[in-house]
Parts: structure tokens; sequence; C-alpha cells
């Protein structure tokens, strides 16, 4: 690089005319490379067409001609179509393997180079056209091109584009050169004025030139003016202490006015014709009024007034001049002007005494703001600036506490809270809110409102979007009817799944104009859309036993039936009776549990291999069913359980142990230990081969009134596995399930062993 940068110009006209070089080449370098892409696309493009077309006319003499076997023909017709075209053979193939060629020898007009005669042949093909008459094929036209030839023209028409690009870059170099000599060359100028002002001699003519650029012409302008005001200085410092801002007036042995600079003139409001001479005590009247001699002083403050100015504030110096003998010969009087320092020390005052008025006001207020902090202000005595900063100190701890347990509260809050400022601008997000939008605390800070109703509205997944802020402020406003809007419920479906309930409350300050409060309702809405499938899946399974009881009571009614179909009927009756009364009394079952949540259960320890015993003993399998296998335990397994309950989940597995496995096999009941140290667990495991459930049938096991046999040839109301699962988690365990389809099925009811065992 900086081998380079040596190489380049050093004067600023040879490196313009070194960039304008380098400029012009890249352009018509450009220029002459984009003309050789566009011209070797369109020459092979044309050759190609040219040859489609004459092979298109060539096409019927040829088959004509192959017909009738005139070879001769078809020689001339190839030997015609080659004379002058960009063709190096032109061929006819029969298909007994005959040749009639014409092919092309004399050289091209011009010679291109071999890379660009490769290049035109390796885009070039053959053309090839089949000889086919009435279905019949004669044979094959073929039509090779001459890459020299096209290729030559290519670098004909190339070297005369590099010609012209050539003498357009010459001639461009020559007619930029003369203006850029004549027009800059003028900065030669500079070197011989400089040494004109060092010996004085300078003028600003030296420097015009009214050719040169309008920039040069205005550099050479703001010198000229540079060069005269330097010698304008030169004399005035020369002459006059003009330039001094302070006022000097210079006074003999016998306090008369001898010189005064244009300062103290206008201090004095006089010229120094008419002050020259007169005694000073006479001109300056306020300096000297509590003088009764002319001494040395310093720093002395007087207000000079003057009827044709303003008063002017000075502060005044008093220098002796001393003789070689030491006498005084005269005085130096210095007056610097104050005003706008007296002023400001006026009006600083002035807020001094402003400011002990508010910090008495302020200490009033703030004294009725935190009343225990009086007594510890009184300590202070009439120090308003400690007391006043002990109460803030005691306002500003109270304003914490208040901030951080608000803080607290917010953090806590399950419901999420934004509060805009006065341009609708977000200040505020609440930790809540960020976890119910997805929407980070940075992204959502400085937000407009827009911003974040366009945000609700995406992650909204119901079919009727949120109606947006303007709508919500629309309800706020005071209605003829007195009534309450609504609350407005939104679903979303990011970051997660929820029902939000979306509020909105006006404020009237700079700092919040509204407070948007969104509240995750999610649970509540699926309590209720629970309640309502419970009530549908309950009517349901209650009218199925109950439109046969109609159905078959209003057959006895309507019809007269012989005794064995009124049994018949009588005995329908009464079963889907029974099924009804157990619907019911398992749904109140069910329900008692849920509501006590097992505060009437009745606990007690007892050894659960021993109630295992007492269930399976007392438990009637359907006819033709062997009881159940039990693994027996020795020792003892003491558990805290409620007895009644107890027997009554393990009860409801076995049944459902037994129903669904209508074709056999054996009910196997042992109890298992978990493997978790943590959490000692104790298990009884039921284990059927029935026919199973698949993953998804496990997953709703114990929703009430599901059942995983479809058909209905299963007796059951469905609840079994809901009471099972109440009882087992009131008592602090859990259920376990794995099956599999036609395998069978594996219920484990797991409870917590007793503390100390």
């Amino acid at each position: 690089m900086t081998s380079a940068w040596r190489l380049w110009p050093r004067s600023l006209v040879g490196r313009v005319f070194a960039l304008y070089t380098v400029t012009l080449l890249a352009f018509v370098i450009a220029g002459l490379g984009l003309f050789y892409r566009y011209q070797f696309a369109v020459e092979l493009e044309e050759a190609q067409l040219r040859a489609e077309a004459l092979s298109a006319v060539m096409l019927p003499t040829i088959s004509d001609s192959a017909v009738i076997g005139d070879y001769d023909t078809i020689r001339r017709t190839l030997e015609h179509a080659v004379h002058h075209s960009s063709f190096s053979s032109a061929s006819f193939i029969d298909l007994r393997g005959g040749v009639v060629r014409a092919p092309r020898d004399d050289a091209p007009d011009v010679a291109p180079p071999r890379w660009l005669r490769d290049s035109v042949a390796a885009l070039l093909y053959d053309t090839n056209l089949p000889i086919s008459v009435g279905g019949h094929d004669y044979g094959v036209l073929r039509l090779s091109f001459a890459p020299d030839r096209i290729a030559g023209r290519l670098w004909e028409q190339t070297r005369i584009a590099l010609a012209l690009g050539l003498v357009c870059v010459i001639g461009g170099l020559a007619l930029i050169r003369f203006p850029l000599v004549r027009w800059l060359g003028k900065l030669s100028r500079v070197q011989a004025f400089d040494e004109a002002m060092r010996s004085g001699r300078a003028a600003p003519a030296m420097l015009s030139a009214e050719e040169a650029p309008l920039e040069f012409r205005e550099t050479f302008e703001v010198l000229g003016r540079a060069a005269a005001s330097l010698q304008s200085q030169r004399a005035q410092a020369a002459v006059t202490l003009g330039a001094i801002a302070d006022g000097v007036f210079t006074l003999d042995g016998e306090g008369r006015v001898v010189l005064a600079n244009p300062a103290a003139c206008a201090m004095a409001g006089r010229t120094l014709e008419q002050m020259f001479g007169r005694p000073a005590a006479e001109v300056l009247p306020q300096v000297y009024a509590d003088a009764s001699h002319l001494g040395r002083w310093t720093g002395r403050r007087v207000t000079l007034r003057c009827d044709t100015q303003p008063d002017v504030v000075v502060d005044t110096t008093l220098s002796p001049i001393l003789s070689p003998d030491g006498a005084v010969a005269g005085h130096v009087l210095a007056c610097r002007d104050i005003s706008e320092q007296s002023a400001l020390d006026q009006r600083l005052r002035a807020e001094l005494r402003a400011r002990e008025s508010a910090l008495v006001a302020l200490r009033q207020v703030l004294e009725g703001l935190t009343p225990g902090a009086q007594a510890s202000a009184r300590t202070v005595g009439s120090d308003d600036l400690a007391a006043i900063s002990l109460m803030i100190s005691e306002l500003v701890t109270r304003l914490q506490i208040r901030g951080e347990q608000l803080d607290a509260i917010f953090a806590l809050s399950p419901d999420g809270f934004v509060s805009f400022d006065s341009q609708r601008r977000v200040n505020y997000v609440s930790p809540a809110f960020t976890r119910l939008t997805g929407m980070p605390e940075s992204q959502a800070l400085g937000a407009d409102e827009r911003d974040i109703e366009a945000q609700l509205r995406a992650q909204c997944d119901s079919p009727i979007p949120w109606r947006g802020f303007d709508a919500m402020r629309h309800d706020l406003r005071p209605r003829d009817d007195a009534s309450v809007p609504g609350r407005e419920l939104i679903e979303t479906a990011r970051p997660a799944r929820r029902v939000l309930e979306v509020g909105l409350r006006e404020g009237h300050t700079e700092a919040i104009s509204q407070v948007l409060s969104l509240r995750d309702v999610t649970h509540e809405r699926e309590v209720d859309q629970m309640k309502s499938e419970f009530l549908s899946t309950a009517a349901h399974e209650l009218r199925t036993p109950m439109a046969s009881i109609f159905g078959f009571a209003e057959l006895m009614l309507r019809r007269k039936l012989s005794a064995e179909k009124q049994l018949d009927v009588l005995t329908t009756i009464h079963r889907q009776s029974q099924l009804m009364i157990s619907i019911i009394n398992e749904l109140l079952d069910l329900a008692r549990i849920e509501a006590r949540g097992g505060k009437d259960f009745v606990l007690e320890t007892l050894d659960l291999a021993l109630l295992l015993r007492e269930v399976l003993h007392d438990f009637k399998p359907p006819q033709d069913r062997a009881l159940p296998l039990f693994e027996r335990r020795l020792e003892p397994v003491p558990v805290l359980v409620d007895r009644n309950k107890m027997r009554q989940a393990i009860g409801n597995v076995l049944s459902n142990a037994y129903k669904y496995s209508p074709h056999g096999g054996d009910v196997v009941v042992r109890i298992v230990a978990g493997t978790d140290p943590a959490v000692p667990m104790i298990g009884i495991e039921v284990r059927d081969h029935g026919i199973g459930m698949t993953a998804a049938q496990l997953a709703r096991v114990s929703e009430r009134f599901y059942r995983a046999d479809t058909s209905g040839s299963i007796a059951g109301t469905g609840l079994g596995m809901s009471i099972v699962k109440e009882i087992i988690e009131l008592l602090g365990g859990r259920i376990a399930l794995a099956s599999e389809p036609a395998q069978g099925t594996t219920v484990t009811l797991w409870l917590p062993c007793k503390p100390g065992q």
C-alpha cells in the first residue's frame, strides 16, 4: 500500500488527472466488455437462426430430389447453400450410407484468436434435419458451422470497438488536461502571496483569478481579507489601546486627564478632547466622591451615571506612575465594566430570598405529609434545610416502602397490567402481562397502544377478534341507562392457549392516561365447560334407561300383553331402573366425595394385606369365573386409609377387571412396593387378561361416563374409575395404569406408607 501511494502524483493537477484517467479507463473497459458479451450472444443466436432458416428453404428441394434420386441437384443445392454463408459444409446422408457433401474451403477474411474460435465452437452445434416424404425416410440433411468465420466477424467488431475506445480515452485525456492546468495551476499564487506577506508587500490583488474555479476564488478572497485585517490590526496596535475592553484613564501628577482609550470615553460619555486637562474628580465624580486625595486602591465598585447612556457598574483600580526618582508622576485608572455581573448578583440575591421563602413553605408542606417526622424535624430548630432534608428522607423511605409493596403485589399478582402515558405509550409492564402474552418487557416499553393492540389481536384464536382500545373506551362513557359494560373475553393461541379477560381503566394524569388489565380465566372457562359437558353426558346416560322405562311402560298401558310378555317387560323396566339408581347413587357418591374433600373419611391404620383378603373374600365374581388370584404377603403392610372407601375403590377395580375380560383369563392381585426411596409408596396391583386399551383410551379412563368399550355389550355407568381416582387422591395416593390392546390391563393403586414404617 505504501509503495503504491508513492507512485501517486504529488500535485493536485496530477492527482485529478490520474483519477480521471483511471475512471475513464474503467468505464471504457466495462463498456467494451458489455459490448463483447452482447455481440457474442447476438452473433451466435443469429447463426443458429440463419441455419434454421436456410435448412427450411433447402428442405423441399432436397426432399423432392431424394425421392427421384437426383443427387446432382442435391449437390448443387448444398454448394449454393454453403456459398457466402457461416457454414463449413453441407451434407446429405441417405439411408444406405451414401453421402453428398459440399464443403467450403476458402479461408475467412479475418483470422480470429484461438481462444475466441474455441469459445464459439463450444457453443455451436450442427443442424440435422430428417428427409421424410409420404411417411418414408430418405436420409438426413446436415449443416456444419464454420467457427472461424463467425469468430472472425466477432474479432473484427471487437478490434474496431477497442480502437474506438482507445481514441475516446486519448481524446478525453487530451481535452481534460488543458482546463485542469489552467484552473488548478493558479494555486501556485498562494506560495508567492505567502512570501509577500513575510516581507510586508502583500496585496489582495495578488490573489485575484477570474478564470479560476469558484471555490478557489472564494479561498483567495478569504486569504486577501485576512491579510488586510492583519495589516490593519498591526497599525491599530501601534497607535492605541482601543482593542482593550476595560476603560483606561491616564492622569498626570495633579490628577488631570491626559489620555483615555475609547472604552474609557464610552464609560464617561465624553470624548477625549472634552476630558483632556480636566480633573478626574470632575470627570468621574462617582469614583472620587469618597476620596479626599489621590492614592492607591483596588476593587472599588461604583456606578457611573450619564445622561446619554444607561448606568454602568465598574470595578476600579488606581495605580500610581512613579518617576525614576520615586516620585508620583501620575496615575492610571482602570475601570472594568461589571454591569452584567452586578445584575447577576442582584438576581442571585433575589433568588436566595425566594429560595428561603420556598424552603419555609416546603417545610410546612412536608410537615403535613410526614407527621411522624415532625418531632425529629423540631430537633434541628430553625435550620429549614436540615429539617427539609430529614423530612424528605422520611418521605423517600415511605415511598420506597410503598413502591416495594406495589412491586411485590404486581409481581405476585396473576393479573397482567400495562399503563400508558399521556401520549398513549407504554411506561409500565407487570411480570404477569409478559407471562400471559409472551411479549418481552423491553419490546412493550415505549410501544404505542396500536402496537399492543396489534400484538394481542395477532395472538387471538377466536372467530371474533378483540375489539380494541377505541371500542373499550367507548364502553367506559356514561350511559343513560346506567348499565355497566360487561367483561370482554379473548382467546389466545400464543404463547399458550388461554382465555383472557380484558379490562381498561382511564386515568387523568400525565403519567397514566389508561391502564390495560388482563386476567387469566382459562380455568374458569374450563370448569364451566366441564360442568356443561358433565351435565350433557349425565343427562344422556340417564335418558337411555329412562327412555326404556318410559317406552315399556307406555307399551303396557296401550296394549294388552300376555303374562309372559308382561313379565319380560317388567323385568326390563326393573333392570333399567336399577341402572338409573346405580348411576344416580354413583353420581351422588362422587359429588359427596368431591364436596367434602375427604373430611368425612374415617382414617385408621390397617394392614393392607388383611384388608385385601377381606375384600376378595366378599367379592362375587361373575358366573363361571374364578376368584382373583392373590399373591399373599406374610409381613403386615400398615397404611392409613378409610376402610369403607378403600373397599369401594378395590371393588370397583376388581369389577372392571372382570367386566373387561369377557373371554376369561385370570385376574391377579398383589401388593407391590415403590421404587423411589424419597417417597415411600405401597401399591395394590390388579392385572387382567381382557380386551385392553389404547394409549388414547388410557388417557380418558378417569373421565366421568367414559367407557373403553363402545359396543354397549359391557354393562356399566362409566363412573367407577372416577370414584376410585377421587378416593385414592384424597388418601394422598395416585393411580397408575398400563395396558395393551387384546393383552389386558394393569391398574395399580399407590398409597403412601404410614410414617415411621
